[in-house]
């Protein structure tokens, strides 16, 4: 049995996503599959270098109520199946706008 090595749940999401990372002047558009308060995975199949640090600006609400989300990060995985991003800022107001994703998207 493979033991869970993850701090926090992740939910399965499909929400519009951006990946900024300055150094490299990458910058991905698409959605994100799923989220925790921890990371996040986008699935898209270009490596990008382990360890480079990037922004993420996550997309949520309906019409009016879009806002755009924030984030900084680190890549801790990247292969044929997509990038997965741990999230870097522990501030608990990053925290709290991650609960709100979260909560917002298992509510639907």
């Amino acid at each position: 049995m493979t033991r869970e090595k993850r701090s926090f749940t992740r939910i399965t999401i499909d929400i519009p996503g951006n990946i900024s990372l300055y150094q490299l002047e990458t910058y991905h558009t698409g959605p994100i599959t799923n989220i925790s308060l921890s990371g996040c995975f986008f699935p898209f199949q270009e490596n990008l270098p382990l360890g480079e640090p990037c922004d993420i600006a996550i997309t949520v609400g309906e019409g009016l109520e879009t806002k755009e989300i924030s984030l900084t990060g680190i890549i801790v995985r990247s292969d044929s199946q997509g990038t997965g991003i741990r999230f870097t800022d522990d501030s608990p107001a990053c925290r709290r706008q991650l609960e709100n994703i979260i909560s917002a998207e298992k509510g639907k």
